[in-house]
């Protein structure tokens, strides 16, 4: 059992780590890009091919790499209700000395209206150990341009200002069809109009550099194009998510949801109707067992417990083994019944009167006597008394309380007893399968299957938690926790039924009888009490109100017999303080017993994103072309960061 539970922690660790949940790195303090070289190239189709160089210096050893940052989406400038895309495709990636093994993931935030793709190069079994490394980036653009009326531009904030390292040095060249008409630059925080410290025009190519930007700081740089030289040239508008894109979901998502749901639900409600039910003899009242020898018609058991009958007495079996027959379990409480029960026969006294030896409790010290060990006719009787007198001497004596540390002799004692409770139970045939908690084990492989399943619903639920991009947001998570919380409950049920057992006919008789005797000694008042002249209806019936958990009811209401005169006021198995006066009676045996077996303490050891957006140009107003506004740094499409990991 210890070894299936450490394969399912290791499988939960294992598909925690597959499914991404394993702690990132942090970024390195410290990291610097020493040169940032960033080639555009603007086809006539209107794509934009960029080839990144970026030759990059960690703060500290033991990275795996770097990732580059490109914003993909973001709030249109010109109409605050529409959002502006930019594709990236054709991912390249190279690195003369370090791994270029590479990844891509797309993050979305402000309800999806904006869109970050993480392009994450390196190796996590593979660590860079010198200080600096070299990256070359490809990717192309579509969507990059704007058209205005008397020309076409490129307005982009390429390096991006969410940089973890500092850039000492940048340099953007841009070449386009017919060559750049006019250029511009900006540097610096987001909204400066700061020109850039170098710009050039030359054979219509432009050329910008940067230096020294440290963290929130970029380079954005305008090239005008001639009107006509490309198509392609208008940005990507697009209408804002809908709720059902902002919460990551789909209608045809949605509908699996419900259906699966359904589905789990629907089968939870069968399977707890009618899965696992107990066999019933179906033309007999309740509690009602068919003559010897006689055959009786068996069927499923329907019936509710509000639905048996009452019953004046117990069946005529042992107690411990009506205890096993009602909820599925032996337990202290059940020894602690038999124990009450062999006394009630004579088979041993509950002392209470001795306060020589000392006291866990103001009355004294308890203990038991033995008397008489032939009284013992069962096997879990036997057990019971060999456990607490081993060697079976009338008067042998024995204290109720812990046992000092490492004497386990009583905690082997009860478990000898419960052991044999369900062996005889199991030879009785009341079971069809005994319950898991009164060992029914044997080839049972339930548990580890429902395990298996379990984790099986985990990880399609990771899985689909990854599809499609974006973050996992509440809807998906409404989405995907339904049908696998639905799913969770149908296979919890499964194990459940499977474990707790199923009762034969004739169990599930005598488990009425059991539950009958219960309701009357849950319900019964004093003077609703049956019993002839001179019983002992106290004693008679204690050991099972202690199984019920009933033993201070039965206490209180017999109690007001004995002050009728109706009882005697000490049982003859006890000697000690008036039984109905003393701090321990029946209402807290279970707990006396329940303290005496338990396992003694151990003996003692021996010492010892940033981006602008929109379609607004980049020139200032007093340029010849048409334009409202003036650019600054971050202005323009695009933009991101990076850093290292």
């Amino acid at each position: 059992m210890h070894r299936g539970i450490r394969v399912v922690v290791s499988t939960l660790f294992a598909v925690a780590a597959l499914a991404g949940f394993a702690p990132p790195a942090s970024a390195a303090t410290g990291d610097e890009i020493t040169d940032f070289a960033i080639e555009y190239t603007v086809s006539e189709d209107g794509v934009l091919h960029v080839k990144e160089t970026i030759e990059y210096s960690f703060g500290s050893s033991g990275r795996h790499g770097i990732y580059r940052d490109l914003v993909v989406r973001e709030p249109y400038k010109d109409d605050n209700t529409k959002d502006q895309k930019y594709e990236v495709s054709n991912i390249s990636v190279w690195s003369p000395g370090a791994s270029d093994d590479w990844s891509s993931e797309t993050t979305k935030f402000n309800d999806g209206r904006d869109a970050v793709l993480r392009i994450k190069i390196g190796s996590a079994d593979r660590t860079i150990y010198s200080n600096d490394a070299t990256y070359v980036i490809k990717y192309d653009v579509r969507g990059a341009l704007r058209r205005f009326g008397d020309h076409s531009e490129l307005y982009w904030d390429a390096t991006g200002s969410n940089w973890d390292a500092a850039i000492k040095k940048v340099t953007v060249s841009v070449t386009v069809p017919q060559g750049v008409q006019r250029a511009e630059c900006y540097s610096g925080p987001a909204g400066s109009t700061a020109a850039c410290e170098s710009k050039s025009l030359t054979a219509g190519q432009a050329v910008f550099g940067a230096s020294g930007l440290v963290r929130k700081e970029q380079l954005t740089v305008v090239a005008g194009i001639k009107a006509g030289a490309v198509r392609n040239d208008t940005p990507i508008v697009v209408d804002p998510p809908g709720a059902l894109e902002r919460a990551g979901l789909s209608w045809l998502g949605i509908a699996a949801s419900v259906l699966v749901t359904a589905a789990a639900a629907g089968l939870a409600v069968l399977h707890h109707r009618k899965a696992g039910r107990d066999q019933r003899y179906v033309d007999l009242p309740p509690g009602t067992l068919p003559p010897e020898g006689a055959k009786a018609r068996i069927g499923v058991d329907t019936l509710a417990v509000e639905q048996l009958p009452v019953a004046f007495a117990p069946p005529k079996i042992p107690v411990a083994e009506g205890g096993l027959l009602l909820d599925g379990a032996a337990t202290n409480r059940e020894v602690a019944a038999t124990l009450i029960d062999l006394a009630v026969r004579g088979a041993l006294r509950i002392d209470n009167s001795d306060n020589s030896a000392g006291t866990d409790h103001a009355g004294g010290v308890r203990k038991a006597v033995l008397v008489d060990p032939a009284v013992a006719t069962e096997p879990h009787e036997e057990a019971l008394l060999k456990g607490l007198f081993p060697d079976l001497r009338p008067g042998d004596e024995r204290l109720l309380k812990a046992a000092a540390p490492g004497d386990y002799s009583l905690v082997r004692g009860a478990e000898a007893t419960i052991a044999a409770v369900q062996r005889q139970v199991r030879l009785h045939n009341w079971y069809v399968k005994m319950p898991h908690t009164a060992g029914g084990t044997d080839g049972d492989m339930t548990l580890p299957v429902g395990w298996m399943l379990a984790i099986a619903i985990v990880v399609l639920g990771i899985g689909a938690a990854q599809l499609g991009s974006g973050p996992f947001t509440s809807g998906r998570f409404l989405l995907i926790a339904a049908p696998g919380t639905a799913l969770l409950v149908l296979v919890g049920l499964w194990v459940s039924r499977k474990r707790r057992g199923r009762r034969t006919a004739t169990g599930r008789a005598l488990t009425d009888q059991v539950l009958g005797f219960r309701k009357y000694l849950a319900t019964a008042e004093a003077d609703q009490l049956r019993f002839e002249e001179g019983e002992d209806i106290f004693s008679k019936y204690l050991p099972w109100a202690i199984a019920f958990g009933l033993a201070e009811r039965w206490q209180r209401v017999c109690g007001e017999l004995v002050r009728t005169g109706r009882l005697t006021a000490d049982p003859d198995w006890y000697v000690g303080p008036s039984y109905y006066t003393s701090d321990w009676t029946a209402s807290s045996f279970s707990s006396t017993v329940a303290s005496t077996f338990a396992a003694p303490p151990p003996p003692p050891p021996e010492p010892s994103g940033g981006g602008g957006g929109g379609s607004s140009s980049g020139f200032s107003s007093s340029s010849s072309y048409s334009s409202s506004d003036s650019g600054s740094s971050g202005g323009g499409g695009g933009g991101g960061g990076g850093g290292s990991w």
